[in-house]
């Protein structure tokens, strides 16, 4: 088994890593009734443990705009002009103002504002999951209202010690995903669907407790060192998440018809 698992965490480090490195966006046609043209992807409220996760999925969130026919402001000003001119450096501090507020301040027509809720690589021998869930909104800034919303979770499962910790993973799972209603205290995460949906990518069992967490710490260790921790589950949800995101207009209503989407320059300070 030590050699099947050894090989099989190689194989699974060599597809991972091939995918993230051939990965590609696909193209969508602008939608010029969108009024929505300049965004700016705000810090994302974290509820978990792991800061870092956090940054990616905004990052890949950042990413993903490029081919949606948006004028895009730079994540590094989007958080030196909150930080300079409102005092916010993290998401959940996005609270104490307003979408309008804030478009005003960054001179966008609209914010996208992203709830993490999940982002867990928990091993224990008979329980191990990865986890990724994370909640998304457009919000127009003359308005207040938002333009679309979206949310998903994503789950790896091994379970280990045959049909008592398929067992075990089950119920734990289904206690896990009946506590939503921990999050309904953040404001402004109840209009976002799709949070509740879980999409698992694969589920295995083995028949002894430490070949399964084997398998688990291996991987984890394996995508930590090649930079792609959770990767495809956090791919697999942007993926699903987005495919309901509305597409820009590709100009601006006050620019002419033969300019292109670009990142949007810093506004100068008021």
């Amino acid at each position: 088994m030590f050699v099947f698992a050894k090989r099989a965490l190689l194989f699974f480090a060599l597809v991972l890593l091939l995918t993230a490195c051939t990965a590609h966006l696909p193209r969508y046609a602008p939608d010029f009734s969108n009024p929505v043209y300049t965004v700016a992807v705000l810090p994302f409220y974290n509820v978990t443990n792991d800061v870092g996760g956090a940054i990616a999925l905004r990052q890949d969130f950042q990413k993903r705009l490029q081919n949606r026919h948006y004028n895009f402001m730079p994540l590094k000003e989007v958080d030196e002009i909150l930080l300079n001119r409102m005092g916010i450096t993290l998401g959940d501090q996005l609270e104490m103002t307003d979408a309008i507020e804030v478009g005003k301040v960054l001179g966008v027509d609209g914010v996208v504002y992203g709830y993490v809720l999940n982002f867990d690589d928990i091993t224990t021998g008979v329980y191990n999951v990865k986890k990724v869930r994370a909640g998304f909104k457009l919000v127009d800034t003359k308005t207040g209202q938002s333009v679309w919303t979206g949310g998903r979770g994503v789950k790896t499962v091994i379970a280990g010690g045959g049909k008592a910790g398929v067992g075990i993973s089950v119920l734990k799972e289904a206690m896990d995903d009946d506590r939503f209603e921990v999050f309904g205290a953040i404001k402004g995460i109840e209009e976002i669907k799709g949070l509740k949906d879980w999409h698992i990518i694969r589920a295995g069992a083995t028949k002894k407790i430490e070949d399964a967490a084997m398998l688990s710490l291996g991987e984890k260790l394996i995508t930590k060192a090649l930079g792609v921790h959770l990767w495809l589950e956090s791919n697999t949800m942007m993926d699903l998440v987005m495919r309901g995101f509305p597409s820009g207009p590709g100009v601006s209503r006050s620019m002419d018809d033969n300019q292109q989407a670009q990142p949007l320059a810093q506004p100068a300070a008021r």
